[in-house]
């Protein structure tokens, strides 16, 4: 007898098609059970894996055994006899029943799945065939990967690592990409992804997985659409560690794909690390991630690894700018300003050299403008930088400040406006705001900016009763009271300011005890003998001070008094805001007259 006669006399056959349909039914509903949990997409390939190596096995129980009426048996009877019809007939019946259950699968999929979940391991950079992407705004989450490295110190790695990868997305000119602070604020949260894609306003949301061994990394990457919350793309990546740029850029090309846009246009550029060693790379992200603790300590160990870096790899652009940043925010007795601040311009222009469309740079190049009390210069390279990178919300930020202390408060409203937008969770994006909503008289928006700032963890507490104090709200303002107490304000001090908004009367008494007792608090002394109406004496200790953060307090409506006063134009050239308004035109309530601006008249 042939072995092939003796393979089907043995139901052979049978078993192995019998087997294939249960197993793959099986894995349809595990898969499904397995995406409504959320779960890793190495669990889908155990499953797949065991399946597989149960097939051999299967073959071998129907060679070696036999399905009778008294039970299982060992099949021991000599090649060529006729084996028993039932057990055929019975497995028969059950492949034709897996196979009806495939073929309703496999028709349920494509009819009445069209819109609803695709297969959640598509072909990377394939576009969805159930949930088109064409109605759905290209905006996207880059969520924090999770570290699942053996050592819980390689999580500055998988941050880096989603890093970079936003960074690489944040480059196609047509996808919106959530700022990375606000992406961060949500690592480890139990929130659902479409719960999270809602607060941070985006249509997709990519997380991932980083495990890393030695010289091997593997990364998981999942694209999510968040409004039904189905897989549209996920991939797996095994590499060493010098194929690392490879897979951040072939992650996004994968994206790219399934969204429909084009990664980076012609006349578009990113910076990667690619000429980094393994080891460089990794204090790089690890520099980075300390840099943003941003107390003093870490900065110190950002700043060394930093220079590390660039030790080996002298001609690394976004390690130079990296360095410059960790300068920018270096212990006041790291080294003296004048050599901080000089090597920071020569970091900055090297970067800018080796890589004339790094936005961080230009970024960079505004705020050294703005410690030189060079403004016009601050705006001009702050401008350049949102255009390379207008998904960045600092420059939106510091643009937005600069502007308001040259008098542009629509503008400045409409730049940090757009910073709140792309990073919604940055405290001190909504207090600029705020203050900036004050000065346009606004009130109600101010207070509103305020209490978010406030619940983002910068309470805010001058600026709230300032705010309180021009809405008259003065029970709302005594509730405050305490609050300026833990900002260095003497008890004596708070009553004062709380009598002389109220009775102008009093306004002289707290003008001589501001300035016999003056606070540590840059800028808040002049700021209070405005709220009481000292303009003169407010202006004065301006000028003495010069740009502070609230020195732009004579922008406001209330206070449009202040402009018509001698001091105004004093202060006004010490900080160098003619050149400004020469280079930028004056703001809209503000005429040239001679050689002088006349900026009296109210907004």
């Amino acid at each position: 007898m042939s072995f092939f006669s003796e393979l089907k006399r043995r139901n052979v056959f049978r078993v192995g098609i019998a087997y294939v349909l249960m197993g793959w039914v099986l894995l349809q509903g595990i898969d499904f059970a397995l995406d409504l949990i959320d779960a890793p997409n190495w669990v889908v390939q155990v499953f797949v894996v065991a399946v597989i190596a149960g097939l051999p096995v299967a073959l071998l129980f129907a060679w070696i055994f036999e399905i009778t009426p008294e039970g299982l048996k060992r099949d021991t009877g000599p090649a060529g006899a006729s084996a028993a019809h039932h057990p055929g007939h019975k497995l028969d019946r059950f492949i034709i029943l897996f196979l009806v259950i495939t073929v309703a699968l496999l028709l349920g999929d494509r009819f009445l799945g069209q819109g609803e979940a695709p297969d959640p391991v598509a072909a990377p950079g394939a576009a969805s065939s159930a949930a088109s992407v064409e109605d759905a705004v290209k905006s996207i989450a880059v969520l924090p990967f999770v570290n699942m490295s053996a050592d819980a110190e390689n999580e500055f790695f998988s941050d880096g690592i989603s890093e970079e990868i936003l960074n690489v997305l944040a480059a196609i000119p047509e996808l919106q990409v959530a700022a990375r602070t606000s992406t961060f604020v949500f690592k480890g949260s139990p929130l659902s992804i479409s719960d999270i894609a809602g607060k941070l306003g985006v249509s997709f949301v990519l997380e991932g997985s980083v495990r890393k061994a030695g010289n091997q990394v593997r990364i998981t990457a999942q694209l999510i659409r968040a409004d039904n919350g189905f897989h549209l793309w996920s991939g797996a990546y095994d590499r060493e560690l010098t194929n690392i740029f490879a897979i951040q850029d072939e992650i996004a090309q994968n994206i790219a794909g399934v969204l429909e846009v084009q990664l980076l246009g012609e006349q578009k550029s990113f910076t990667t690390a690619q000429d980094l060693s393994p080891e460089n790379y990794e204090k790089f992200l690890k520099a980075r991630f300390l840099m943003r603790r941003r107390n003093d300590n870490a900065m110190l160990e950002a700043i060394g690894l930093s220079r590390a870096v660039l030790a080996d790899a002298p001609n690394f652009p976004r390690g130079l700018i990296q360095l410059a940043e960790c300068l920018a925010n270096a212990p006041d007795d790291y080294r003296n300003e004048n050599e901080l601040n000089a090597e920071m311009l020569q970091l900055t222009e090297q970067a800018l050299a080796l890589d004339p469309q790094l936005a961080a740079g230009y970024m960079m190049k505004g705020y050294l403008a703005s410690s030189g009390n060079d403004l016009v210069g601050a705006i001009r390279y702050l401008r350049q930088a949102i255009e390379l990178d207008p998904s960045e919300p600092r420059p939106h930020h510091w643009l937005g400040i600069y502007l308001s202390e040259g008098g542009y408060l629509l503008q400045a409203r409409k730049e940090l406006a757009l910073a709140v937008e792309l990073e919604p969770d940055h405290a001190n994006a909504n207090g600029f705001l705020a203050w900036v909503e004050l000065l346009l008289g606004d009130y109600d928006s101010a207070l509103q900016h305020y209490l978010e700032q406030n619940r983002l963890g910068n309470p805010g507490y001058l600026q709230q009763t300032y705010t309180r104090m021009l809405r008259q709200e003065w029970d709302e303002v005594r509730e405050l009271a305490p609050g300026l107490l833990s900002t260095g304000y003497p008890p004596e001090r708070v009553e004062l300011l709380l009598a002389a908004t109220q009775d102008p009367s009093k306004a002289e008494d707290y003008s001589a005890y501001v300035l016999a007792h003056p606070l540590e608090k840059t800028g808040a002394d002049a700021a209070d003998l405005f709220m009481v109406g000292q303009y003169a004496t407010g202006l004065r200790l301006m000028i003495e001070q010069g740009r502070t953060p609230r020195f732009n307090l004579a922008w406001s409506d209330h206070m449009a008094e202040s402009r018509s006063l001698p001091e105004f134009d004093e202060l006004m050239r010490e900080v160098r805001m003619y050149e400004v308004w020469d280079e930028l035109g004056p703001p809209e309530f503000c005429r040239k007259v001679d050689e002088s601006y006349d900026c009296s008249k109210p907004q």
